[in-house]
């Protein structure tokens, strides 16, 4: 099963790589630091790795869907929701990016629903290091684990935005 999982990787990978340098440059600077961060013993390095993540995260919303000032409006159930886009909102923008820019509903769903799960936690790690926490990730494994999923919601959208651009 490794080298199905492997294959499958290296597929996306290759796609990955070639449009993060020029679609996202920051990013790729942010990846390099990341790499050499997971390549330490120090956990310290582990949470400077995810936390880096985040600011991935916030390259690629900055260049897909730049921050505003002026909320989305949603309507339903006779109830009216904003949207906050401004700069923190990293997480949001890139959901109304997926919503509108995703090829089937289905892609919009599993991106959107990745990205909240990972936003979400990212953000909770970024906030109990904020308040002094200093065990926020304990093992290699685990930032691993968050950068693998970082890199591929990265892929998804870069993989939207080229089927855009295609069509």
């Amino acid at each position: 099963f490794s080298g199905i999982a492997g294959d499958a990787f290296s597929r996306i990978r290759s796609f990955a790589d070639d449009l993060i340098g020029t679609a996202i440059p920051a990013a790729a600077q942010k990846f390099s630091a990341i790499y050499d961060n997971l390549r330490s013993d120090n956990p310290e390095d582990w949470s400077n790795a995810v936390h880096s993540c985040r600011r991935v995260l916030q390259d690629l919303a900055d260049q897909l869907f730049p921050a505003t000032d002026i909320p989305k409006v949603r309507t339903g159930n006779g109830k009216r929701i904003e949207i906050k886009l401004g700069p923190d909102n990293y997480i949001n923008r890139l959901v109304c990016y997926a919503e509108e820019h995703a090829s089937s509903e289905r892609t919009e769903e599993i991106v959107g629903s990745q990205l909240r799960y990972l936003g979400d936690r990212l953000d909770a790690l970024f906030q109990a290091a904020q308040k002094g926490s200093h065990s926020v990730i304990s093992t290699r494994e685990e930032a691993d684990r968050y950068v693998v999923y970082t890199y591929m919601l990265v892929a998804d959208f870069l993989k939207i935005k080229a089927a855009e651009a295609t069509a």
